[in-house]
């Protein structure tokens, strides 16, 4: 190998000269120019002349990474479509506002499973939404058994201006933390009315700020109730077994003689029911003002206004007599409007408040509902940051007009969609004579109503029970089961 390399370098060489022996000479050479002599190069260069050090070229600066946005669900117990589509709506309202920042996501929950859902998502440690929809009294035991995260924190000066002295009451246990926000209040009843059945029997309905008594109600009852020969209650002939169209439906069963009748007594007596005695012991008080109303409520199938299948009837049941003309009006809350509108939307009516004295005023509990922050959650500030943006006037008014549920807020009242809704004109009524009577949540009272108020009322209702007589019964237990603590 060293051999050949050396024969072909030996032959580079000898074309070399060949080729350099070729070149014609230039016909002059200009004269090379003389150069001074070079310099000696020194060993090291002086200090005064050496080049300052430059510095090495710095990293380029990467720009921060930008922090994901805090992600938090919200379990909603809404249960008429357009309540749902308008909490989804306000999802992404909040979510457009606080975008790159809090990310709420929608979920769908159910009132007959929050309880569990949350007390069963807390004892196991988690894994459940941040933001909790409820009503009052399911957040005091929550806040009872440790399982709510303290709100105080966050309640800033503008936050606690959305909402009532009273109703932060009852959203703040005894050592003075906050446990639930506030979205709608009370539990305002109405009376639906049909306007054609109105115009056909000839009969006027009040104006807003002039409801009927019930004595009232009772007589306009009766001339709306109707046989299948056109005859009213009270005339000549008519046929009690033969009725097509009722004056009057409320829904009578163990939750309504309960609910509702709680309702008309703090009407006439400017306080609950269950509340604490003077000796601070809580029991039940049938006021002499309540004993007329309980009365007429309890009274309605035996004056023949109501029929007897309004024990037990569904609310999906009343609702449907009321829109295919069974019956002429009806009985039930505020939020059932939007349950109205959204099964019969052809079907038209109008509301009015229900029979109250003369010049009085609309007392309503300091309870209702809101949201809660289960202590699991991971972010809570985020989780408070949708909570209070809820009691804003803009989307409180929203909220509490799509459940049709009185807005906390006093500024959402002047707040469309609520603003110019003749839907609203009964409730506006309402609040222009409301006045709040501070309710504290008896934990018992669920147990009590169940195996002892319902039971004897509902004997008064089917005719086989005085009212004193249930009374009595009443009395005799409550104030054991509500002291149980």
């Amino acid at each position: 190998m060293r051999k050949k390399t050396y024969l072909l370098l030996s032959a580079l060489v000898v074309l070399s000269v060949l080729a350099a022996a070729c070149t014609p000479a230039p016909t002059q050479a200009p004269p090379a120019p003389t150069q001074p002599p070079a310099a000696p190069a020194p060993t090291k260069a002086p200090v005064s002349e050496a080049a300052p050090a430059q510095p090495a070229a710095p990293e380029p600066t990467q720009p921060p990474a930008a922090a994901e946005p805090v992600t938090i669900g919200v379990y909603t117990v809404t249960w008429s479509k357009s309540s749902q589509d308008m909490v989804a709506e306000l999802i992404d309202m909040f979510n457009e506002e606080h975008q790159g920042e809090i990310v709420a996501e929608y979920i769908q929950g159910d009132w007959g499973e929050v309880d569990t859902y949350v007390t069963s998502g807390v004892a196991g440690g988690g894994g459940i939404a941040d933001v909790i929809e409820t009503a009052d009294e399911i957040a005091v035991n929550w806040q009872k058994q440790g399982f709510l995260a303290d709100l105080t924190p966050y309640v800033t000066a503008d936050v606690r201006a959305t909402m009532s002295d009273d109703l932060w009451a009852s959203r703040t246990d005894a050592d003075g933390k906050v446990f639930m926000s506030g979205t709608v209040t009370g539990n305002e009843l109405l009376i639906y009315y049909n306007p054609e059945l109105f115009a056909k029997a000839g009969i006027t309905p009040p104006p807003v700020d002039k409801p009927w008594t019930w004595e009232e109600l009772i007589a306009n009852a009766k001339l709306l109730t109707l046989d299948a020969s056109g005859k009213h209650l009270g005339e000549a002939g008519f046929d009690k077994n033969n009725v097509v169209q009722w004056g009057y439906l409320p829904r009578i069963d163990d939750e309504k003689v309960w609910e509702e009748a709680s309702v008309l007594v703090m009407q006439a007596t400017a306080k609950p029911m269950v509340r604490r005695g003077d000796d601070g012991t809580w029991g039940i008080f049938f006021d002499d003002d309540a004993l007329p109303v309980l009365c007429s409520y309890l009274g309605l199938i035996q004056e023949g206004v109501t029929p007897p299948t309004a024990v037990g009837l569904s609310g999906s049941s009343q609702n449907e007599a009321f829109a295919q003309g069974q019956a002429a009006m009806i009985q039930r809350a505020f939020f059932n409007v939007a349950v109205m509108h959204d099964t019969y939307p052809d079907f038209q009516f109008n509301i009015m408040p229900i029979p109250v004295k003369a010049g009085s005023k609309y007392y309503v509990s300091n309870a209702g509902q809101g949201l809660a922050v289960p202590k699991t959650s991971e972010h809570p500030e985020a989780a408070a940051e949708f909570v209070f943006w809820m009691q804003q006037a803009k989307p409180n008014a929203m909220f509490a007009n799509a459940l049709a549920l009185a807005p906390v807020n006093p500024e959402a009242w002047a707040v469309e969609p609520i603003k110019g809704n003749p839907d609203w004109d009964a409730m506006t009524y309402y609040q222009g004579i409301e006045e709040v009577i501070r309710t504290e949540v008896n934990t018992h009272i669920g147990e009590f109503v169940t195996t002892t108020y319902a039971p004897n009322m509902m004997a008064v209702v089917n005719g086989e029970m005085t009212l004193e007589d249930a009374i009595a019964a009443i009395q005799e237990t409550a104030t054991e089961i509500l002291n149980q603590d």
